[in-house]
């Protein structure tokens, strides 16, 4: 199957963790068979339109490393199976009548939307307002509810940022980016991708990571967040405020967490699973079936490989 993705224009968007998940993982799956027009020049380390520490994140995890260029001959656009639009709809583009024509008009659309903001098409869920499914036949972060043609997804990280798990390291209970609502302290961080990030240099974040014994997540805008990925690949424990009320297609999908609703439910669990500064057997069993999780899941290769036998099963 040759795979046309057509990618978001704007350049503020250009770090949008969805697209550039699944971007990452097809084009290490299937090479020069799926061809991303207009080129996504971050993702090759073409900083010339937007600097990387300007970017969501300031471009760390997925942005590491480029991925492998093509030539100029083999981004001709012409004989796809399929098309595959980004999260640009998000940002007010349309889809393209010449990428569609040229695709079978087989068209499928990455839906990165979180759970709130502003959508053509909302829906209730219980008892708020949430954005709904824009498109059949798409890839859906945020899904809560069940519509033909339209399939969960969720962000990934690259096979390569997942470290080897060293214990010996560990010399801090979590990691220093938690988030407020996650360690129950008042709200300070609004969002945005960079108010978050104490760190300027990955590797520093990543060593925060890697030195904690837990690392704290929640929901925030909607339930996915590149930093649940990052907790695993750094070799902590991911502990999830209120991962149980999450709605079963949101990714991330059943990752063996433990969740909590309070500060006394998580100080329960933290002195449950280390003690004395010793990991108890329930801690290994959650640090082992979360890496195992993470290598079957949470990769941009794993997300990507469900994308594509999706998209061939409706060819």
């Amino acid at each position: 199957m040759r795979l046309l993705f057509v990618p978001t224009t704007k350049v503020s968007a250009q770090n949008d963790y969805l697209e550039v998940s699944i971007l990452h993982g097809l084009r290490a799956l299937k090479g020069n068979d799926c061809v991303d027009y207009p080129r996504k020049k971050i993702m090759y380390h073409d900083f010339s339109d937007i600097s990387k520490d300007q970017l969501h994140g300031r471009g760390f995890t997925v942005l590491t490393e480029p991925i492998k260029d093509m030539s100029e001959e083999d981004r001709v656009l012409s004989n796809f199976d399929a098309v595959l639009y980004g999260c640009g709809h998000m940002y007010g583009e349309g889809l393209v009548k010449e990428f569609n024509n040229i695709s079978n008009n087989n068209v499928w659309v990455l839906d990165g939307h979180d759970l709130y903001g502003d959508a053509p098409r909302k829906i209730n869920f219980n008892g708020e307002e949430v954005i709904g499914v824009q498109f059949r036949k798409s890839f859906k972060r945020e899904l809560v509810e069940k519509v033909p043609d339209v399939y969960p997804t969720g962000f990934g990280i690259p096979k390569y940022q997942i470290r080897p798990i060293d214990l010996t390291k560990k010399d801090q209970l979590y990691q220093k980016t938690a988030p407020d609502n996650a360690i129950f302290r008042e709200v300070k961080d609004v969002g945005g991708g960079f108010s978050h990030h104490k760190f300027t240099v990955e590797e520093d974040y990543y060593d925060d990571l890697s030195r904690s014994w837990f690392g704290l997540t929640c929901k925030k805008g909607g339930w996915d967040c590149m930093r649940h990925y990052e907790i695993m690949a750094a070799g902590s424990v991911l502990l999830f405020r209120d991962y149980n009320l999450k709605p079963a297609a949101c990714s991330p999908q059943v990752i063996p967490c433990l969740s909590y609703a309070t500060k006394e439910e998580l100080d329960t669990i933290t002195n449950r699973l280390v003690v004395n500064n010793t990991p108890t057997d329930e801690y290994h069993f959650y640090l082992n079936k979360q890496r195992e999780w993470l290598n079957n899941v949470g990769t941009t290769e794993a997300r990507a490989r469900e994308i594509i036998k999706t998209i061939e099963k409706n060819l």
